[in-house]
């Protein structure tokens, strides 16, 4: 299925109202700090399930359980009887006492749980035993002699999916195959695919196809259990095949939930969608965007500006639209989506289902081993790959802007391009699994520079670190290397200071360690939004960028003791709140659309407003750019972080340099002009999301308020031409 639009679409705008779920819940690490009603964030003193009235608890709810949480009584009133009624406290019970080995956590589970409660509720599936008759199933499953309706964008292998389930002995029901029960609602269960694939046409042989099928069936098995045992039946499970049903809505789950992320881009938990979503297709250069309000303070005010490409009176769905269509319980984090780029009546909406930021062969197998489809977008089909696809793969930093670009795989055998993956993957585990970031910067810088590890290479000296980074900095490689220095600078600096804060010796140490986190997250802004320009639907992640840059500039800004870390006497310095700051050369003080509906006048002003501040941020880090980069052999070799220009003669890049460039003026201008930039930053990201999340300024100013502590000494305006 495909959804077009029934209007020509500007940038910027919502194609949808906001659509609460099917169903959904929370991730195992999120139970204990949100709602499991509406995804905010727990007050300090959270609501327990409330048991309605049920008299007293029902004996087959274990007393051990885990417990979900409410912000409020009303979504304690709302979710608690689908909690007790769909067993999703026995499932979480039941995964406490024994996890399964085969699933990380039990949020797949339970929202399948909760879906089979929901057709249940709308009589999609009978709530004990039995099966449809013919025609009925027909209704749900669709099209028996094509279940998967492809379009322009996939492409599946040329197999038959019948002869699959025969020779794995798939059963039949009411004398027809299950594989009928291809949609659900409307929904793919994509079943034959997930559990057969392993017999041919596999383009990934070795990706786990057999750990899928027993992952699969171990799934089915907890959510039979979790039914009995809510039912106050005997647990047990002796075949899959006697729970086909339970089988197929987990497989839907798998193929149809998305990843649910607060506004600072963490995952908290999954849902499922209807139609008007769930039929939006991949792109890897997507033309829309969505994102997630848990909040009701979303306006209803936009008309479902989307529909099916080929309608069919429902197209098999059994619910009439606003119901099974537009939402199953109507509340839970509700998906808004909108256009990143203009839109033309009658053009097919896309959104991405995979990391834009990963080169074509990255995407094509993450989209195989997770939806079974091969991307045949106009970005994958191109003759030669495009220059984005072609930078996130390059090695050798003097090829990037030649004319014949040479891409990892021609540079290198497989085996070593493999071999420095695992070297990239093993270094980010010692951060994010071992608690090591001191071990983990090392190393990612040793890799950046040489591109791979050796024991002589770690112990080098500095003056010797002057060569040209092996990767190039455009290498997806190295844009995951950015992130985590970034993130393992900061956890470094912190650890420092909660060992001893009082000394100058650890405030420096620690000052040094915050300054090269602020240059990591800017050389990773940097670098996406280069390639932003080339590839404008990564517009959504370049702001998410953007927006970190500037909150952690202005972290840095903001240290309590910033005057010790660098001198020996402290100096009074004399710096504004940063809301109170105004930029004489962009004259903004503020991200604000103009009042015109024409496109081409918001087209005009984007392009203008963009300008006005890049060019501000290119001034300003130039200012500070050495002085940030100074603690770090890897950044030293690069003289500026936004504007690459300077990758054409990369080849003559040395140090010293670079070196003799680094700040001596007074802390005071230093600290005005890092202020300034974060605010410029900050409000760049805010420009960018007003096309992919349609956040107001207002949010803006609420991050520079929760950054900056409300006691401060105000920059010297002299100094950056302030008023």
């Amino acid at each position: 299925m495909e959804m077009r639009a029934v209007e020509d679409i500007a940038m910027g705008e919502d194609l949808t109202p906001p659509m609460p779920p099917l169903a959904f819940a929370l991730h195992d690490s999120a139970l204990n700090s949100h709602c499991s009603a509406c995804f905010y964030p727990l007050p300090a003193t959270p609501f327990p399930p409330l048991l309605g009235d049920l008299p007293r608890k029902p004996p087959h709810v274990p007393n051990e359980r885990p417990a979900v949480l409410y912000c409020s009584s009303l979504c304690s009133s709302l979710d608690s009887p689908l909690h007790f009624s769909s067993a999703e406290a026995q499932v979480l019970y039941l995964f406490l006492r024994l996890p399964l080995a085969a699933w990380s956590g039990s949020s797949d589970l339970r929202l399948s749980l909760r879906l089979l409660h929901t057709f249940q509720k709308f009589n999609i599936f009978p709530r004990k035993g039995g099966f449809f008759p013919c025609d009925r199933r027909m209704e749900i499953g669709g099209k028996k002699d094509d279940p998967l309706e492809e379009n322009k964008n996939f492409e599946v292998p040329d197999e038959n999916l019948e002869n699959q389930a025969e020779q794995c002995g798939v059963m039949e029901i009411s004398g027809h195959k299950d594989g009928v029960f291809e949609r659900i609602a409307g929904l793919m269960t994509n079943r034959e695919r997930l559990i057969f694939r392993e017999v041919k046409n596999d383009p990934f042989p070795e990706s786990g196809a057999e750990s899928m099928m027993e992952r699969i069936r171990e799934g089915t098995k907890a959510i039979a259990a979790a039914i009995m045992m809510c039912a106050g039946e005997e647990m047990c499970v002796k075949s899959p095949h006697e729970y086909a049903v339970e089988e197929m809505v987990l497989c839907l789950v798998l193929t149809n939930a998305v990843e649910v992320q607060d506004r600072r881009g963490n995952s908290i938990g999954i849902a499922v969608y209807g139609t008007p979503f769930s039929w939006i297709n991949h792109s890897c250069s997507p033309n829309a965007f969505y994102r997630f309000t848990v909040t009701s303070e979303e306006k209803d005010c936009t008309c479902l500006r989307i529909s099916p490409a080929a309608t069919s009176n429902g197209c098999g769905n059994v619910m009439e639209d606003g119901v099974i269509l537009g939402g199953g319980v109507g509340y839970g984090p509700r998906v808004i989506v909108r256009s990143i780029k203009a839109i033309e009546r009658g053009e097919e909406v896309t959104i991405a289902y995979t990391d834009l930021l990963q080169p074509k062969e990255m995407r094509q197998e993450d989209l195989w081993l997770k939806y079974l489809f091969w991307c045949c977008c106009k970005r994958c089909s191109v003759p030669h790959s495009t220059y984005v696809d072609r930078a996130l793969q390059m090695v050798s930093a003097t090829n990037l802007y030649s004319t014949n670009m040479i891409s990892d795989h021609e540079l290198y055998k497989d085996e070593e391009i493999k071999k420095l993956r695992e070297a990239f993957d093993e270094a980010i585990l010692d951060y994010l699994s071992f608690s090591d970031p001191k071990l983990c910067c090392e190393k990612l810088e040793i890799l950046l520079m040489y591109g791979h590890i050796e024991e002589e290479n770690l112990k080098r000296k500095e003056e010797k670190l002057h060569r040209n980074p092996k990767l190039h900095l455009f290498h997806h490689l190295s844009i995951s290397a950015y992130t985590t220095l970034a993130s393992a600078y900061k956890v470094r600096a912190n650890d420092l200071l909660s060992i001893d804060s009082d000394t100058n010796e650890q405030r420096f140490q620690a000052f040094g360690m915050f300054k090269t986190s602020a240059a990591y997250s800017l050389l990773l802004t940097g670098v996406s939004h280069h390639l932003f320009m080339f590839e404008s639907s990564l517009v959504a992640s370049v702001a998410n960028f953007w927006t970190g840059a500037g909150e952690s500039l202005l972290s840095l800004s903001s240290v309590s003791w910033w005057d010790s870390s660098l001198k020996s006497e402290p100096v009074k310095l004399d710096i504004p709140p940063p809301l109170s700051m105004k930029c004489n050369d962009c004259s903004l003080s503020g991200v604000f659309k103009p009042n015109s509906k024409n496109g081409q006048d918001q087209t005009i002003w984007f392009q203008e407003t963009k300008m006005l501040l890049l060019n501000c941020i290119a001034n300003l880090t130039s200012s500070v750019w050495s002085t940030l980069s100074s603690k770090s052999s890897f950044l030293k070799l690069i003289p500026n972080p936004i504007e690459f220009s300077w990758l054409e003669s990369v080849g003559q890049l040395k140090v010293s340099h670079f070196e003799s460039h680094i700040f001596e003026e007074r802390d005071d201008e230093f600290r005005s002009s890092l202020i300034l930039l974060a605010i410029h930053c900050l409000r760049y990201g805010a420009l960018l999301s007003s096309i992919s999340h349609g956040f107001a300024s207002s949010d803006n100013i609420c991050i520079i308020e929760e950054s900056w502590p409300s006691q401060r000494t105000p920059v010297n305006c002299e100094v950056v031409k302030l008023v």
